[in-house]
């Protein structure tokens, strides 16, 4: 099969208006969210991917409505971000999740994204696990969701503060992103 000229991606910052995610006093993960998510769109732009974001400002977004966006724009992927937040304030790192109904290669091609962010950002890389989750569940495209940093553990919450750190987890999944897209591409 020869391989797509253009992408299509679909950027989801998780949260948004009256849902604000995890947080703390002075960091909402719905702000984080948007913010690497916006600096994702233009990296990706700039590698000729169409990227549409699932919002663009602090906004109420439904589930169902992030779904319709992918699946109106055909994209071959659909990337939400989070930040995760537990009890354990020990734990940090980068997580990557994927909905209970895909299929395993899904799983091992995602993982490329993980490594890429960590090589960016030196954060530790958790896996690609499985579960239900409301907006992934209503996808029928590939998607992912990655949980950037743990707001709960103390070093993840200030690198979060920074915007050097945000741009790092950006580059680094537009680096993932891309290779990803072309793996995909030689498959399908």
């Amino acid at each position: 099969m020869t391989e797509k000229k253009r992408w299509h991606v679909v950027l989801d910052p998780g949260h948004g208006g009256s849902d604000h995610g995890f947080g703390t006093e002075t960091l909402v993960e719905k702000d984080v969210n948007l913010a690497v998510c916006s600096r994702l769109k233009t990296i990706l732009e700039a590698s000729g991917v169409d990227v549409l974001m699932t919002r663009t400002a602090d906004v109420d977004v439904e589930p169902i409505k992030r779904a319709e966006l992918a699946h109106a724009m055909e994209a071959d992927l659909f990337v939400s971000w989070h930040c995760d937040y537990l009890e354990d304030e020990v734990v940090s790192g980068v997580s990557l999740w994927v909905g209970d109904h895909v299929e395993e290669r899904y799983m091992i091609e995602f993982d490329a994204i993980g490594d890429a962010i960590v090589e960016a950002t030196k954060q530790i890389m958790l896996g690609v696990f499985q579960d239900h989750d409301n907006v992934l569940s209503l996808l029928h495209v590939p998607a992912v969701m990655i949980r950037g940093a743990f707001l709960s553990n103390e070093e993840d919450h200030e690198l979060c503060k920074s915007p050097n750190f945000l741009q790092a987890q950006a580059q680094g999944t537009a680096r993932g992103i891309l290779k990803v897209l072309h793996r995909l591409s030689l498959i399908e």
